[in-house]
């Protein structure tokens, strides 16, 4: 079996990584969200294709063929004044979720600021259209609702996406809604205006989150389980659970969670 990487002067196999993710609870017919970021881990050992085409191989060894595993691929396409073109606008995500939204069987979401990759057993469940990038129907809406997982590849401080989810949920006084609006096209290449709503900081207050206390948040609540993977680290956080301590805490105050 050849390595996959090189890392503290060892030797990385797809093995370890599968120990690692069922390690920290990824389990079969689990479905998971994976940001990442591979530079981190260690020197690759194989092409470029074939390193991916690893490590996709290791998530669905793990969640299995009942499990779903979701990436983002972020494009910003609408804030940026740029047509959201379903099939070939890049994902901003990393070299990974790039590589895995092209895969055959994977399917995109329509947003077209805040796009996800999906394949697996569940996917169609996730592909619900809605009215904002957070909202009712969104993924991050719909992994919650299932119970789903939010995996972190090679990042500790970074990831925490979720969290805008949350506080478009509790509507917080630092956020507002703006409106997008711009040209779609989808599978078919059609082309269509479509619009949504972004639940966006306010510039003239200090809204900025703070990842150290979301961090915090998540730990103090043993909602944060991890274990050192090549020259980095691999996290897994229960999405269910994330939602609800977050949420109590910034009804509680909602700077508890911004920047001082």
């Amino acid at each position: 079996m050849k390595a996959i990487l090189e890392a503290g002067g060892k030797l990385v196999y797809k093995s370890d990584l599968v120990d690692a993710l069922r390690q920290i609870g990824i389990k079969s017919g689990d479905s998971i969200c994976v940001h990442t970021e591979l530079f981190t881990l260690g020197n690759p050992l194989l092409a470029k294709d074939e390193f991916l085409e690893a490590l996709l191989w290791c998530f669905y060894e793990v969640i299995g063929k009942n499990g779903t595993l979701i990436m983002p691929t972020f494009t910003y396409s609408f804030c940026k004044n740029q047509i959201y073109d379903k099939l070939n606008s890049k994902s901003t995500m990393g070299v990974l979720t790039e590589f895995f939204r092209q895969q055959n069987g994977v399917v995109r979401t329509n947003d077209p600021i805040f796009s996800f990759a999906i394949g697996g057993n569940n996917k169609e469940a996730f592909l619900s259209d809605s009215k904002s990038c957070f909202g009712k129907n969104s993924v991050y809406d719909v992994l919650k609702r299932i119970n789903g997982k939010i995996v972190l590849f090679g990042l500790e401080h970074a990831g925490y996406t979720f969290t805008h989810y949350i506080e478009e949920q509790a509507k917080v006084s630092y956020r507002y809604f703006k409106e997008f609006s711009g040209i779609s096209i989808d599978e078919q290449r059609r082309e269509r205006k479509t619009s949504i709503f972004y639940f966006v900081r306010k510039l003239d207050v200090k809204s900025t989150m703070s990842v150290c206390k979301q961090v915090g948040i998540l730990k103090l609540s043993d909602n944060f389980k991890s274990v050192k993977f090549g020259n980095s680290i691999l996290v897994v956080l229960d999405a269910k659970r994330y939602f609800t301590d977050t949420l109590n805490q910034i009804y509680k105050d909602e700077r508890l969670i911004l920047e001082d």
